[in-house]
């Protein structure tokens, strides 16, 4: 008797976790903010590098902002050898593919009050693409959970979903992001191109790798 209500306890016991575990699978792919408040993502916001010219010396970012663009956000520390390597190619992707509609925002793990660093980091890599500071709401939410290393990648699409992440630096991992961020622009000009034309006179409606540094 008691073996036979110690099972059915462990069975209720097992069908409680089943029902409580959270459901994974393709709808929990990380996402952008909406810029309505709705949506599973809270608004995310992130302070801006004082004096940054490509912010137009903005103080501080909302990601709700990037969504409906190709976005890639590029998290680094200024110390850290690999990034220093992979960061001038991300300023020529910016460069080539901005005008596509590709936005770029680098997330620099020091500190603020370590900003001179970060800038020397941004005149030795020549960037051109906003810069500001990661926090631990964007480490949770877009960062590998397993794996905090730097330089780390995460790109969104037009839907605001994320579509690629890449962790450390070599060329494989670059050509893979290229890749990535090309299709992405492909199906963003192809949602323009199939648009319905405005008529004259009317307005329109609207696998890691070993190459890396670890998030402080």
């Amino acid at each position: 008797m008691k073996n036979r209500i110690l099972t059915v306890l462990m069975m209720a016991c097992f069908a409680l976790l089943v029902t409580a575990a959270p459901r994974l699978g393709t709808m929990d792919i990380p996402e952008l903010p909406m810029a309505d408040g709705s949506g599973d993502t809270p608004e995310l916001i992130v302070k801006m590098l004082p004096s940054n010219a490509a912010m137009k010396q903005m103080s501080e970012l909302k990601l709700s902002s990037l969504r409906g663009k190709v976005t890639l956000l590029d998290m680094f520390w200024s110390q850290c050898p690999h990034c220093e390597e992979h960061a001038p190619h991300v300023a020529e992707w910016f460069t080539k593919y901005k005008s596509r509609g590709l936005n770029i925002v680098g997330l620099a793990t020091d500190k603020e009050e370590e900003s001179a660093k970060v800038r020397a980091f941004m005149a030795k890599a020549k960037t051109n693409y906003p810069i500001g500071f990661l926090n631990n709401m964007v480490i949770a939410y877009y960062a590998d959970s397993h794996d905090h290393g730097v330089p780390q990648m995460v790109l969104f699409g037009t839907d605001g979903k994320m579509v690629k992440r890449t962790i450390g630096w070599r060329e494989d991992v670059g050509k893979e992001m290229i890749k990535a961020i090309e299709e992405q622009l492909a199906k963003a000009g192809s949602t323009t191109e199939t648009a319905a034309p405005v008529k004259p006179g009317s307005k329109a409606t609207a696998k890691p790798t070993t190459r890396k540094t670890k998030i402080a």
